[in-house]
Parts: C-alpha cells; structure tokens; sequence
C-alpha cells in the first residue's frame, strides 16, 4: 500500500513544525500510523529537525534549498525513508519562503510517482495572529511588494488553507480574517486550528489520512518577484555550546535572546519573517520563537526545562536585512547575555547569507495540469 504524502506550506512562523508534530503525535497514538517528518530549510542546521527527533519522529532532512529546487533529492530522501521504514504517512514541510509549490512539486509527483506516493490535498498554514498585520503592512491585495506577492502566492495555491493560532485572536478578528483569505482564494476548503491546543486538527488530519485534490486553478509564478522575496530574506543558522559553572534557568536565557534579537532588528527597520532557537541541555530541550515584537516570544515546545549548568543551542533565522547585520545582531546578543547570565558561549558553527535565485528543476502550469 502507498504511504499518504502531505505536504505542508505557509509563511514562516505561521505554526507548521508545531502543527505537524501535533498530526505525527495523534496518527501515531490514535490511529496507530508509522509517521516520518521531512524537514527543509536554506541552512544546514535546523531547529525543526532536532525538535522533531526529539518528540520521536523519524526525520529526513533536505538543506542548502527548497524542496522544489531540490525535487531529486526530495524523492531521493523519501524512497530511502520508504525502503528504510515503510511509514504509512509522510509530513513534508517545505521552506517557509516557498511559492509555487503546486507547478514545482506537488504537480510533477502526482504526475510522475502518483505510483509510489498517494498525496494529500496541498494544506497551506495561514497564521491568525498575524496575517491582519501582515496586510497592514504590506497589502497582500497589491502583490507589488515581493513579501506581499510571496504570501499571497503562497495562499493562492492552497487546496486546504489552516488558519492556525485562533487560540491568540478574538471572534471578530478570525471572520476579517476569513473574509481576507476568501478574496485572495475563495475555492479553497477552509480549517480553523489551534496547533497549540489540539482545536481543528483532527480535521487536517482526516485530510492527511483521506483527502483527495480537487485540481483546483492555481497562478503561475512570477519568478522575478520570487526571486526578489527570497533575496529580501537573509538567512541565520548557528550552533553552540553553553557552560556555566553556576545553573542558569534555559527557558529564561532563549527568551531573552529571542527578544533582544527581535527588538534590534525592530530598530534597525528589519522585517522579521521568523527567528525560532532550540536548546538542549542534560535536563531536556526547550524551542521557542518571535516573529514579532508585539506578539513576543512564543514558547512552541518544550521537554523539562529545570535549571541546567550546560546546553546545546540552535539558532535560525529568516530576516530582511543583510547577511552581515543579521550575523552580527545574533552574535552580539547571544554573547551579552549570556555574559549577563554567567555562561560562556563556544561558537561550533554559524552562517548568514542570502539564499540562492529559485530555479525548480519542474515547472507544470495549471494550463497543463487542467488537462
């Protein structure tokens, strides 16, 4: 029997590692299904891979890359994880800044292995707490603004569009929502969630297990302006090892950090796509994120988080700014407060930089798709 394949979208920040691990906990627990993750980010380092091994999850990772500029080793990771695991159900998420997913990948599979995967209808994740600001900011009903047409794209190809994190919002805040979403795509099907407290996501999950595409229209993709929003977005991947010869509280120490990141690159007029760390210590692991300095740090999982006098901490981040302000940002604030909190930081690995032009190695208009 074929294993499910879902793949999941959405901006950066919008809840997808917190969503999936909610779907990989309630198909392994309740419906008994062999659940594998495959990650994917620009980096080499990733916060969601760790955190997804660490909840016990099989995880294939594609780096340096989005899944459609990677489409070979994307299937060449998963036939290795089918050969290795035979799961029955496969969650993909791809880099938070990919567009075009519908001609680039989810296309191309259904046309070319519809005999080694089964697909799920393509989820989008909207985040609800922030989509309304988002179009403040940038109107993602003018797509002339690389961000706005990256997320509006995004949105427009969704086959199931999530609109997550209800749990931050009021009643009259989730129906503008809705009512914005409907004018950008208005055939899609819609769900509301809340990853954060299991609200909706047995839906997703009868679409992971059962749903079917309804091959509805979906754009085509301007690659000058995708280009444009992913060089707009420096990218940040670092990794270190802390040491203290007094305890310090783990949880304290990366929401500090997240949150001087956060207001440096507020005044410095960066905009912040997401900035999420992951922390090990002998004691257990803490994740958390910011997206925003309104919204604050947000605490998206967490495993024993007692004091500690050692740790591992991953950082990644998507940010617009450049490479060289983002590095230096991250660097000087991890080393202050840390030198504030008495702990000493080794620097294992770190990289900035702007990510490579897309260039999908499949490409399927709707107008061939349709047919």
């Amino acid at each position: 029997m074929k294993p499910r394949l879902a793949l999941v979208g959405g901006f950066l920040g919008s809840g997808k590692t917190t969503l999936l691990l909610r779907l990989g906990e309630i198909l392994t627990n309740e419906y008994e299904k062999r659940v594998v993750m495959v990650t994917n980010d620009q980096g080499e380092v990733l916060v969601d891979s760790a955190i997804a091994k660490d909840y016990g999850f099989e995880v294939a990772e594609v780096i340096r890359g989005c899944f459609c500029c990677n489409f070979q080793v994307f299937i060449n990771h998963t036939r290795r994880v089918l050969e290795k695991l035979k799961p029955d159900v496969i969650l993909a998420e791809p880099v938070g800044s990919c567009a075009g997913l519908m001609p680039t990948l989810y296309v191309p599979i259904k046309e070319f292995y519809s005999n080694e995967f089964e697909l799920a209808p393509l989820i989008v994740i909207v985040d609800a707490s922030r989509i309304l600001m988002l179009h403040q900011e940038i109107n993602l009903l003018d797509t002339g603004d690389p961000i706005s047409f990256l997320i509006t794209s995004q949105i427009k190809e969704g086959e199931i569009l999530c609109v997550n994190k209800i749990d931050l919002v009021d009643d009259s805040t989730i129906a503008e929502t809705l009512n914005l979403l409907k004018k950008i795509r208005p055939e899609a099907e819609y769900v509301l969630t809340s990853a954060k407290f299991n609200v909706g996501v047995d839906k997703i999950v009868e679409v992971v297990l059962k749903g079917i595409s309804k091959r509805l229209p979906y754009p085509d993709i301007d690659m000058v302006k995708y280009t444009q929003a992913e060089l707009e977005l420096a990218w940040f991947d670092g990794l270190y090892e802390l040491k203290s010869e007094q305890y310090f509280n783990p949880k304290e120490f990366i929401i500090d950090i997240l949150a001087e990141i956060a207001k440096q690159i507020t005044e410095r007029n960066g905009f912040i796509a997401h900035v999420k760390a992951y922390l090990r210590t002998d004691k257990g692991v803490f994740k958390a994120s910011i997206t925003s300095i309104e919204q604050g740090v947000t605490v998206t999982g967490f495993k024993n988080t007692d004091y500690t006098s050692s740790g591992v901490l991953l950082l990644n981040a998507r940010v617009k700014l450049s490479p060289d302000e983002l590095d230096g940002i991250i660097s000087n604030v991890i080393e202050r407060i840390a030198l504030e909190q008495c702990i000493v930081p080794s620097k294992i690995r770190s990289e900035s930089f702007r990510p490579k032009p897309p260039k999908p190695q499949f490409y399927v208009p709707y107008s061939e798709h349709k047919k």
